[in-house]
């Protein structure tokens, strides 16, 4: 249930029974096929299709044009669909010109997106280890990699995610972190927020504990930058714990190597309205980078112009992107890419997982690189001599066929060649809850 803000109410007074006492991914026991808090997560379908069949024309400038400007954009995007936000955020920072100088602020770049439910991990992360797959894959919740680094997230309709780009010598990870808890706190005063050490947006001390309400990531190419992040406004939180805690009695145990692990983190709604956020982060931002507002008249006359203002700031262009707005091919071509299993899952850095069968005493660990099994161990516990022959024995087929066949590692691929139907439906539900 999502907290009412009152008028005496802020997040440093916050009653301890609304608080996460517990970390993310979040150590409570999972009923995920049952549990009726994950019903609204229940109903996702990708809008893709809907939405570029209602496009009608658009009475304003090609987003191709506005994302090439030489002047500070807003862009505010009211689709839904996070392949598509995604994709959009990826066209703008590759489109956004190249900056003429390293401490260039002329061509940056704000945007803003909700998405419906779904779970994106970082580019090097290993969705195996991040995610409770078999919850994502019972719901029908895509799971998304972005291309830029940073840990797991969940995303609904409560928060907001903002994308924030400039030059890749501007790049300061705590510079709009600035933006936006100063946009906040200034808004009203009982929103008062802060940034840590790592970056994170975090609440005051609330019983000894700063709640995270914002992570970040970001990406350096290309003499630019960006660093965007996702903002906790009214996200369901215990759904979000459903959907990334992994029970590794269950799940298995991965050995992610070289990937990158989410930093677990104690977590908390700002309980700020998803249009304020946008609002006061863009005012905070044409503050910063856009002309002086103390001489209308002079700016009047150099926008009729197109001149600088006298402090050489430039105009700042607020761009709204909807279903009406005709979108670049590049863009769709980037939403699909990004629904691709072989950037989803086979982008993977290599690993090892590790189940363990209680019931027939033995464990069994895959080896899996770029999203391909590449081989397995079986180690028997108990002395069933024959039982574990049988065993040994209903894997043949997936010993014989990975060796001359690329096998993609799903529950139902690997349980397809597995013999014995109790193991190959245990091994299936087990790996991502398919069989």
């Amino acid at each position: 249930m999502l907290l009412r803000r009152t008028p005496f109410r802020s997040l440093r007074v916050l009653p301890r029974r609304y608080l996460s006492n517990i970390s993310v991914p979040f150590e409570d026991d999972l009923t995920a096929f049952e549990d009726d808090s994950l019903a609204d997560f229940q109903h996702y379908h990708d809008p893709s299709e809907n939405q570029q069949d209602q496009q009608q024309p658009h009475e304003q400038q090609p987003l191709s044009e506005v994302a090439a400007q030489r002047n500070p954009v807003v862009f505010i995007s009211k689709l839904n669909n996070p392949y598509l936000n995604l994709a959009i955020e990826d066209y703008v920072y590759n489109a956004m010109p190249k900056p003429e100088s390293p401490k260039d602020n002329t061509f940056n770049r704000l945007m803003f997106y909700v998405n419906t439910p779904c779970v994106v991990i970082g580019k090097n992360q290993n969705p195996w280890q991040e995610v409770n797959l078999p919850v994502l894959n019972s719901l029908g919740i895509p799971m998304l990699r972005r291309r830029s680094g940073g840990g797991t997230v969940v995303h609904d309709l409560g928060n907001v995610n903002y994308s924030y780009m400039t030059t890749k010598g501007n790049f300061d990870r705590f510079l709009f972190i600035k933006h936006v808890t100063d946009a906040v706190n200034k808004s009203d005063p009982l929103f008062q927020i802060e940034a840590n050490e790592r970056g994170d947006i975090v609440s005051q001390e609330i019983d000894g504990v700063h709640y995270k309400i914002s992570g970040s990531a970001y990406k350096l190419s290309k003499g630019k930058s960006y660093h965007h992040g996702t903002m906790l406004l009214n996200l369901k939180l215990d759904v979000l714990g459903k959907l990334l805690h992994r029970d590794e009695d269950k799940l298995g145990v991965v050995d992610a190597m070289s990937s990158i692990a989410s930093v677990k983190s104690k977590v908390i709604n700002l309980e700020m309205d998803s249009e304020k956020f946008i609002e006061v982060v863009s005012e905070e931002f044409k503050s910063v980078y856009g002309p002086a507002d103390d001489n209308k008249e002079a700016q009047e006359f150099n926008d009729m112009l197109g001149l600088l203002d006298f402090m050489g700031h430039v105009p700042v262009t607020v761009y709204t992107v909807d279903e009406a707005t005709e979108l670049p091919e590049e863009i769709h071509q980037t939403a699909e890419e990004l629904k691709q299993w072989s950037w989803k899952f086979g982008h993977t850095p290599k690993f090892t997982h590790t189940f363990t069968n209680k019931k027939h005493d033995f464990t069994i660990l895959f080896k899996v690189e770029q999203g391909l099994v590449k081989g397995f161990e079986l180690d028997f516990k108990g002395d069933n001599t024959v039982r574990n022959l049988e065993i040994q024995q209903s894997f043949q087929y997936l010993e014989l066929h990975i060796q001359n066949n690329p096998l993609q590692y799903t529950g139902s691929n690997v349980a397809g060649f597995v013999l014995d139907d109790d193991v190959s439906d245990w091994i299936g539900e087990s790996i991502d809850g398919t069989t």
